[in-house]
C-alpha cells in the first residue's frame, strides 16, 4: 500500500513539474510575442523638430574650397620643381 502511494506520489510530481515547465514555456512565449508585437508597431523617433545647421554646410563649402586652392597651389610649387630641376645653371 505504502509502495503504491509512493509511486503514485512520485507519478504526480514529475506531472506537476511537466504542467509547471509547459506553462513556464507559454509564459516566455505570451512575453515575446509581446515584445515583437511593440517592436513591430514602433517608429522611428520623430526628427521633424530638429533643424540642420546651414552653417554647418557653408563651412565644409568653405573648407573644400580653400583645401582645393591648397592642391592647386601645391601642384603649381611641384611644377617649379620640376622645370628648376631641368635648368641647369638654376
Amino acid at each position: 500500500m505504502v509502495k503504491n502511494i509512493k509511486d503514485n506520489l512520485t507519478n504526480i510530481v514529475v506531472v506537476l513539474g511537466l504542467v509547471a515547465s509547459i506553462g513556464a514555456g507559454f509564459t516566455k512565449f505570451a512575453k515575446m510575442e509581446s515584445t515583437i508585437e511593440q517592436l513591430s508597431t514602433a517608429t522611428a523617433p520623430d526628427l521633424s523638430g530638429i533643424e540642420t545647421n546651414g552653417f554647418a554646410i557653408i563651412d565644409q563649402d568653405k573648407e573644400i574650397a580653400i583645401i582645393q586652392k591648397e592642391i592647386e597651389v601645391l601642384k603649381l610649387e611641384i611644377q617649379e620643381l620640376k622645370e628648376s630641376s631641368k635648368n641647369p645653371l638654376g
